[in-house]
């Protein structure tokens, strides 16, 4: 059986073909995409790791944790150092010493 015994025109079997190729053209476009944008997200993640150990291991960021050596602050305003500290949960009198 062929595509004209089924009553369909060269017209409409030309636009099949080509309405199936833009499907596959368009798919494949995107998982192309998606591998390179995997590919660099891997690699970032690898950096990130390296960087994470070399520092673990000497220390260089002088004590401060990963995301100030980042360049991110600790607190939202001013220069303060300490960042925040959980209130003791140990503490009776809602953290009120006598």
């Amino acid at each position: 059986m062929t595509y004209s015994s089924r009553g369909r025109s060269v017209f409409e079997v030309i636009l099949a073909v080509c309405f199936v190729g833009f499907l596959v053209g368009f798919i494949t476009v995107l998982c192309i995409g998606n591998y390179f944008r995997a590919k660099r997200a891997q690699e970032r993640q690898r950096q990130r790791r390296i960087a994470k150990l070399s520092g673990a291991a000497g220390n260089s960021n002088g004590g401060r944790s990963s995301r100030d050596a980042q360049g991110y602050s600790s607190s939202l305003g001013g220069d303060n150092e300490q960042g925040y500290e959980a209130p003791d949960p140990n503490m009776r009198n809602g953290g009120v010493t006598a």
